[in-house]
C-alpha cells in the first residue's frame, strides 16, 4: 500500500512538472509553488490543537422530540504528515455495544476547504466530508451525505458542525433532516481533554 501511495505521488509530481514546463515555469519555480501549497498553514495549527487524549460524552436523539440517550468514550488524537493531518482513534460504546472509529481531518490549501474521513465498526463504508469556516477554524461546518441502510436511503443530506469551546473542550454536532421543517440535532459529542 505504501508503494502505491509513493507511485501516485510520483505520478502527480510528474504531471505537475509537465504542466508547469508547458507554462514556461522553471523547475525551481514549480517546486517553490508546490511547497507553498503543500506547507502547513494557520488552519493546520488550529486543527493540531486537538492532539492529545479526550474524554467523550455522546448524546443521541432518534428524532426531533425523542428523549436523549447518552454514551461515553475516549479519543486519542495525533498530528501526522508533518503537521498537515489530525488522526483520531475513538473507542467507547454505542447503544450498549463496543464502538471504535478512526478518522482523519485536514485542510486543503489549494481548494481552501477542510476535509474529514471517518470509518467505524458499525458500517463497511467510509464517510468523506468537506467543510468551510468563517472564524479561522474555530467552527467548521461540513455539509455532506450519508447512507441509512435501515431505511434503504442513500446519500441522505446531513450536516456536521465542529466547534472549539476552549483549548480543553470542543464539540461535534450532527444535524439530520437537513432543509426540512423537521431538522434536528441527531447527536453531539463533547470532548474534554484528559488532565
Amino acid at each position: 500500500m505504501k508503494r502505491l501511495h509513493l507511485l501516485v505521488l510520483v505520478g502527480v509530481l510528474c504531471v505537475s512538472t509537465i504542466a508547469g514546463a508547458q507554462e514556461g515555469m522553471s523547475e525551481a519555480d514549480m517546486m517553490k509553488k508546490w511547497m507553498e501549497v503543500a506547507s502547513p498553514k494557520a488552519e493546520h495549527e488550529v486543527l493540531a490543537k486537538s492532539a492529545g487524549e479526550w474524554n467523550c460524552v455522546m448524546t443521541f436523539w432518534m428524532g426531533p422530540n425523542a428523549p436523549a440517550q447518552e454514551a461515553h468514550g475516549t479519543s486519542v488524537d495525533k498530528v501526522i504528515n508533518g503537521g498537515r493531518v489530525v488522526e483520531s482513534d475513538f473507542t467507547g460504546e454505542m447503544m450498549g455495544m463496543p464502538y471504535e472509529g478512526h478518522g482523519h481531518t485536514g485542510y486543503d490549501n489549494f481548494n481552501k476547504t477542510y476535509w474529514s474521513t471517518w470509518t467505524d465498526n458499525m458500517t463497511t463504508g467510509m464517510m468523506f466530508m468537506e467543510g468551510t469556516s468563517t472564524d479561522g477554524g474555530k467552527t467548521i461546518v461540513f455539509n455532506t451525505t450519508m447512507d441509512e441502510p435501515v431505511m434503504d436511503v442513500k446519500d441522505k443530506p446531513v450536516r456536521f458542525v465542529s466547534k472549539w469551546i476552549s483549548d480543553d473542550e470542543h464539540v461535534l454536532e450532527s444535524w439530520d433532516e437537513i432543509g426540512t421543517p423537521q431538522e434536528f440535532k441527531a447527536f453531539q459529542i463533547v470532548y474534554t481533554r484528559k488532565k
